[in-house]
């Protein structure tokens, strides 16, 4: 078995923050090492961390620049050293200096194996047998590309029988990892599939895996069958079913109410039992029939858009807590939104549903609402085509029908705006030659500059927001502040008056650094002020949402906004859906950007929805399309809006 030695140096990586910690305790073997003795292999795996130290330009501050050059000619012995104790590694050896290597540098030794192509001197069968005697290993080994192909059929025969490798293919074309790892060359497609569906069979598969197989991307060079889907569907809402029986979880849900007489246009509250109640007067919908007004309290009542018109019930990553994100396996190709987006989406649901029985009372329909916003509302009060198209499913039609008709004109609402904004008309022949459907993302906007997105490549300014934004910031909890809570460091700023003092000196390099980049400065007072408020809000607002509506900020937001693209902070794209929104939209209707998505559009297309006799899931998928709709609606309106205002406002500065 292989020790664990805490005193040894260990390099982890260059941001690592006990960097100085680890280095500081390998001086002294900078300082007096002669390396007259090289035969302990785990001095030479040693020297390899320093080393990796001393060649990142990491040094202790105490270090001179004499120390620092001289340390820099022992990095280049060590270098020696490693090379000719590896060098000597062979068949006979590896073995017992293998079982003397720590724990903590085996890593680091299969590193030096792949990279001085030491392996060409140990023999397959020996490999073999060191993966068979600790299995752990194979993860390792599969970061080393020089290893994987030289030793491919022993890995390939190690992966076809391990219970491991169904993860390790997950995390390989699933999971976003940090470490990248190579498979051996001869393990096919069908091998894949082998080890994905012997691994449903096992008796300890772990839940969040069968769930990635369920909905997993297929590649060019990884596949998986239908078969082995259904397989993995059955098996995960077997284990559920299981795991329920006997334990009750975590609940929470959502209740929505259109009381008469209440005492206010919209109330909600949460109950003992975290259940969430929301209730919505129906005298004041019941009061106003206009087909416009009964459409703006989706925004009024439901909120379903914030204030800059952005659909709000997409997934944010602000909204995802640090419990969550740390939880579970997940794959990087599913739409990911956490309890609060659940919450949102069990809302919204509920309020459409729950509306559509207000307006029957009405003797109108959701349905009636969109044809009159689409085809009448939009050309009264933005001169939009007076030759739009929308066509509504009768009342008396099962939802199975009404779906299958709603689908199409939805297509068709969208390419209808397209060709507008292309060409200012909507010409039918034009759209009915055009069979293909029209991706949400292409559908064009009015206006340029329409959406600001943060430039993530700017590492700087994504550093400076975490400080100001993060929820892990330690400069949030100072005295006498604490008990406040505040959720960040802007926060606090804007609420209370900071002393620059009520920091400990380990904080300040944070504010130092701030302070270099001109986002605040200390008053002769010595507090903390905020130098460019427009800027910082911005950046809150991106931190937020992900993204901005240029148009409806005020003109000096915009002005520090054309700055910081002058700056390479932000940049602009235009189109109908930002790309958040794009996504929300991709989850329900495709799979073509998430593994998860509902698939709402090919399912209907193609006749693989859910049985005719299952009413209550067309329902639900019925009420999908509905909101879906409502959302384009709004989104439409807003572009036209803001081209309306823009041309008025061009022709005021032309007189």
């Amino acid at each position: 078995m292989h020790k664990y030695d805490t005193n040894r140096v260990e390099f982890y990586s260059e941001e690592d923050l006990a960097g100085a910690f680890q280095l500081s305790k390998g001086e002294n073997i900078l300082r007096n090492n002669s390396q007259a003795d090289n035969t302990d292999i785990n001095d030479i795996l040693e020297y390899h961390h320093i080393k990796n130290y001393i060649d990142n330009a990491l040094y202790l501050k105490n270090w001179t620049k004499k120390d620092i050059s001289d340390f820099q000619q022992k990095s280049i012995e060590f270098s020696e050293t490693i090379g000719q104790f590896i060098s000597n590694i062979n068949n006979e050896n590896i073995n017992i200096l293998y079982e003397n290597v720590l724990r903590n540098y085996i890593d680091s030794f299969w590193e030096l194996i792949n990279n001085h192509e030491a392996y060409k001197r140990i023999s397959k069968t020996n490999f073999r047998n060191i993966l068979l005697l600790e299995p752990f290993l194979i993860r390792n080994i599969l970061t080393h590309k020089r290893l994987v192909d030289h030793y491919d059929k022993e890995i390939r025969d190690f992966l076809l029988n391990d219970t491991q490798s169904a993860e390790i293919l997950l995390s390989i074309y699933e999971v976003k990892d940090d470490y990248k790892m190579f498979l051996p060359k001869c393990l096919t497609i069908d091998d894949k599939e082998k080890i994905i569906s012997n691994y449903l069979d096992e008796t300890d598969t772990n839940l969040n895996y069968i769930g990635l197989i369920q909905n997993a991307k297929n590649k060019n060079d990884f596949k998986i069958s239908d078969r082995t889907r259904l397989k993995a569907k059955r098996l995960h809402k077997s284990i559920t079913d299981k795991f329920f029986e006997g334990n009750q979880g975590i609940k929470y849900g959502v209740s929505i109410s259109f009381p008469k007489n209440a005492t206010k246009i919209k109330d909600g509250k949460i109950d003992e039992d975290d259940y969430v109640h929301y209730s919505y007067s129906a005298d004041f919908i019941l009061k106003n029939n206009n087909p416009y007004v009964l459409f703006q309290n989706f925004d009024i009542l439901f909120e379903y858009i914030d204030e800059q018109k952005r659909i709000d019930l997409v997934s944010k990553r602000s909204q995802i807590s640090t419990i969550e994100e740390i939880m579970g396996v997940r794959s990087e190709n599913e739409y990911w939104g956490g309890t609060a987006f659940s919450l949102s989406e069990m809302t919204s649901q509920g309020q459409i549903f729950g509306y559509s029985k207000v307006l029957y009372e009405m003797e109108t329909s959701i349905e009636d609402i969109l044809q009159f916003i689409f085809t009448v509302a939009l050309q009264e009060k933005y001169n939009f085509a007076n030759n739009v198209h929308f066509s509504i499913p009768l009342s008396t039609n099962s939802y199975l029908e009404k779906i299958r008709l709603m689908a199409p004109e939805f297509e068709s609402i969208l390419k209808q705006y397209k060709l507008y904004v292309e060409d200012r008309v909507i010409d039918f022949e034009l759209l009915q030659i055009s069979s293909s459907p029209t991706t949400i993302k292409n559908i064009p906007s009015l206006n340029s500059n329409k959406y600001i997105y943060f430039n993530e490549q700017n590492k700087e300014m994504v550093g400076c927001s975490n400080i100001f934004f993060s929820g892990q910031t330690l400069l949030t909890y100072i005295d006498p502040f604490k008990e406040k809570k505040y959720r960040c460091f802007f926060d606090l700023l804007a609420n209370e008056s900071v002393n620059f003092d009520n920091y400990a000196e380990h904080q300040k390099p944070q504010l130092n650094y701030l302070i270099e980049k001109r986002f605040i400065k200390i008053d002769s007072s010595n507090f903390i002020q905020i130098t460019n408020f427009e800027r910082l809000y911005i950046f809150k607002d991106l931190h937020e949402n992900e993204f901005a509506s240029f148009h409806h900020y005020p003109l000096h937001f915009q002005k520090e906004a054309l700055q910081m693209i002058a700056e390479n902070i932000i940049y602009f794209e235009s189109s109908l859906f930002s790309k958040s929104e794009q996504a929300y939209f991709n989850y329900y209707l495709n799979k073509s950007e998430f593994t998860n998505g509902l698939d709402l559009r090919n399912s209907y297309l193609h006749g693989t929805q859910a049985n005719p006799d299952e009413v209550e899931k067309h329902e639900f998928s019925y009420f999908i399309y509905l909101k879906l709709l409502v959302l384009s609606m709004f989104k439409i309106e807003d572009d036209l809006a803001i081209f309306e205002e823009n041309k008025i406002l061009a022709q005021l500065n032309n007189l």
